[in-house]
């Protein structure tokens, strides 16, 4: 028992497991069918993802897997580097008097990323990854084959790209799996933006461990906030399909480069606007009230860093970077989060925190991108937005308690 509770006071690990049970409370007192909120799913997707943070954090042979793919991602960001060298030049070269330029390093990222997933799923490898960790995810949490399916593909593939494998699915889902779509698709972050932020100096391999763990945190939230009481049509082992609508390899990869491209001039253009305007709501509250944005954001969510286990000194600054990626988007928070000066442990955290693309934004992307597939639900996913909201940046929360109880 001693030894239990000195494990737990170690650099505030009790923390987190307070902060562990007050989001399944926050989560809990927000369900629509409080009744209905199935107490096993809860204790097999917490033992779940509670299994796999263990196996990727403190075993020999999970250390060892997830640092091989980091060093896998980190040579990609070299292959991504070839092509923008031959177009941009020296501007590549981060140890000229320019430094890093965002454009130039970050852009020609997303686009390389965007044609390689769309190549690896022309291949079948994307779908075998997501069929293996369905079989395993299913049969334990009970859900059906559809939200399970577009939950762990969400863990790749991102919030509107995840859904077309479902879309034949759609029209006849039930509100509780579309919640566990949305809410997947706002906890987790794609592929090709995972590499991104790890180009950028966000630890890699927590990434990756990030994307993994808030796949049955997803379901385990969406299912407190909504617990199925329909009968959904691929409950019980019925499979769904999951056809590739490339023509050839040349195809992929021009429509993964063009999907890229769309997702690139997105991010730059959000970027710009929600700077700009941050800047300009900064100058209005400092000249009206003394306070700027981040200071707002510090405080607001100085709990949640609190109750995560961010050790003090690091607290106002966690509440800034939460608050960033609650109201801006995880871009923005992450591009300050690798500036910034913290203890380990604390970027660690956030890593897990910020690792999601729960922010208000995207409650019109997923309207918009599931929208245009089932227009007859467009209806259920604005009534859901802003819960699924809720729910992705509970699923992020969570992942950094569990993350904070093993580091």
């Amino acid at each position: 028992m001693q030894t239990l509770m000195s494990w737990l006071c170690a650099d505030g690990r009790y923390l987190s497991l307070i902060g562990i049970f007050a989001i399944l409370g926050v989560a809990f007192l927000s369900s629509n069918n409080k009744s209905r909120v199935n107490v096993r799913m809860i204790f097999s997707a917490l033992l779940i993802q509670f299994a796999l943070a263990f196996l990727i954090l403190k075993t020999d042979i999970g250390i060892a897997i997830f640092s091989a793919i980091s060093r896998g991602f980190e040579q990609l960001y070299q292959f991504a580097d070839a092509g923008s060298k031959f177009v941009f030049g020296n501007l590549t070269n981060i140890s000229g008097p320019w430094g890093v330029i965002f454009i130039i390093k970050v852009i020609p990222t997303i686009i390389f990323f965007g044609a390689l997933m769309a190549l690896l799923f022309h291949l079948g490898i994307v779908q075998i990854f997501v069929k293996v960790a369905a079989m395993i995810i299913r049969p334990v949490l009970g859900t059906s084959g559809a939200e399970t399916l577009a939950t762990v593909a969400n863990s790749m593939l991102g919030q509107t790209e995840a859904p077309l494998l479902i879309k034949n699915y759609l029209a006849r889902m039930t509100d509780s799996e579309i919640l566990v779509v949305m809410v997947a698709g706002m906890g987790t972050l794609s592929g090709s933006l995972l590499a991104v932020y790890g180009s950028m100096g966000v630890p890699i391999q927590h990434l990756l461990s990030a994307s993994i763990i808030a796949i049955p945190g997803s379901i385990l939230i969406a299912k407190i906030l909504m617990p199925e009481t329909g009968n959904p049509e691929t409950m019980g082992g019925n499979s769904v399909s999951m056809k590739r609508e490339t023509k050839n390899v040349l195809d992929a990869i021009s429509t993964g480069t063009s999907d890229g491209m769309r997702l690139a001039a997105n991010v730059a253009a959000m970027l710009i606007a929600f700077i700009s305007i941050m800047a300009l709501v900064d100058s209005i509250l400092l000249w009206g009230l003394g306070y700027s944005l981040n200071d707002i954001f510090a405080r607001a969510f100085y709990w949640v860093a609190y109750l995560i286990g961010v050790s003090p000194a690091d607290r106002a600054l966690a509440g800034t970077l939460l608050g960033q990626k609650v109201v801006i988007n995880e871009f923005v928070a992450y591009s300050t989060f690798v500036g910034a000066e913290m203890t380990a442990r604390t970027k660690i955290l956030l890593t897990y925190a910020l690792a999601g693309f729960s922010n208000f934004s995207c409650i019109g992307i997923q309207i918009g991108g599931i929208g245009a597939l089932c227009p007859e639900k467009r209806h259920t996913l604005t009534r859901l937005g802003l819960k699924a909201l809720l729910g992705g940046t509970l699923v992020n929360w969570l992942s950094a308690c569990i993350a904070g109880l093993l580091v």
